[in-house]
């Protein structure tokens, strides 16, 4: 067996098995469903866009755990984590389109008020941006947070 023949053969296993430990989300209803990665953290939402269900990526904030029978995340301290957890990890493939999304998150579009923002999430297959997002009424975006905070608590470098 040629080095070009064990290459393309540690690949093709490599491909496999990273398909092999993805995790599949599927929408067949409105809401929020746990994302059983073994760290309770990660949940996803199932969204009607009129002519499917699309999946959006969540993840609770640090000291919280998502609750699959409240369909929220909780303290760590109301409730235990009951997932096992994995060693195994998978790099999802992304997509190149502006703005640049690599990653789950929130980003900031530059606007000297601080108000728009777009939303990077896994849709199964890639990486998706959701943008054009504005924060409502008097609050603006604050990118090390990735929410819409009050401008008492956050100062926009626009203004």
């Amino acid at each position: 067996m040629n080095r070009f023949s064990i290459i393309v053969l540690l690949c093709l296993y490599t491909t496999f098995k990273s398909a092999e430990n993805q995790i599949v989300l599927t929408c067949t209803e409105i809401g929020f469903f746990e994302i059983n990665d073994g760290t309770c953290r990660n949940y996803y939402m199932c969204v009607d866009n009129g002519v499917n269900f699309n999946q959006v990526l969540l993840s609770c904030a640090s000291t919280f755990i998502f609750d699959p029978t409240q369909g929220r995340c909780v303290s760590e301290s109301t409730t235990a984590c009951q997932q096992t957890t994995t060693s195994s990890t998978t790099t999802p493939s992304t997509t190149t389109s502006a703005p640049l999304c690599v990653k789950y998150g929130r980003f900031p579009i530059q606007d000297v008020n601080c108000k728009s923002y777009y939303l990077c999430y896994w849709n199964g297959t890639n990486y998706t941006i959701m943008d054009n997002l504005s924060c409502p009424n008097t609050l603006i975006f604050n990118p090390t947070s990735e929410k819409c905070v009050s401008p008492l608590t956050f100062t926009c470098p626009g203004t």
